[in-house]
């Protein structure tokens, strides 16, 4: 037994607590999110956050429609199906969002988080939280236009003196 513990560990990467080796590396592709009018949505997302419109589509076996929006390699793909439940209150906070499981939100990493804030506050985006340090990163927590929560993260510069 302790040969076939070796060997299926042979080729395993560092830190990978001897599982099979990747067939390739992971990135991030897209996320998933479902909202209660598209058109609405895919505005929002152009206006607040720069993402431009690849496509939209009807949702394979059912009436709904998805789109497609892009940025910098980067995907968001939105979903409006006809008769969804909305989103529960509780998880349209921060807090009480983490006592429910799944996807919490989605976090996009800025410069100039102030600016971003000043941004979103101009255009009259839902914000939840001001911009605050959490541990080692500057964080502003928006909702899009179906409440879902948004998150834009800096890290703190650290003083080169210090």
């Amino acid at each position: 037994m302790a040969g076939a513990d070796a060997q299926a560990g042979a080729g395993a990467t560092p830190g990978d607590n001897g599982a099979l080796p990747l067939p390739s590396a992971v990135g991030p592709h897209h996320v998933g999110i479902s909202v209660a009018d598209l058109d609405e949505s895919i505005a929002w997302y152009e206006r607040a956050l720069g993402f431009k419109l690849e496509a939209v589509v009807g949702v394979p076996e059912d009436d709904g429609r998805v789109a497609m929006l892009e940025q910098h390699g980067f995907r968001v793909e939105l979903f409006e199906l006809p008769g969804a439940a909305p989103l529960p209150p509780a998880r349209r906070e921060p807090p009480s969002d983490l006592r429910t499981h799944g996807v919490k939100h989605l976090a996009y990493r800025v410069s100039d988080i102030e600016a971003w804030q000043e941004r979103l506050r101009a255009l009259g985006a839902d914000i939840v939280w001001d911009v605050r340090v959490h541990e080692d990163v500057m964080v502003l927590f928006v909702r899009d236009n179906t409440g879902n929560l948004v998150e834009l993260v800096e890290p703190v510069r650290k003083d080169p003196q210090s």
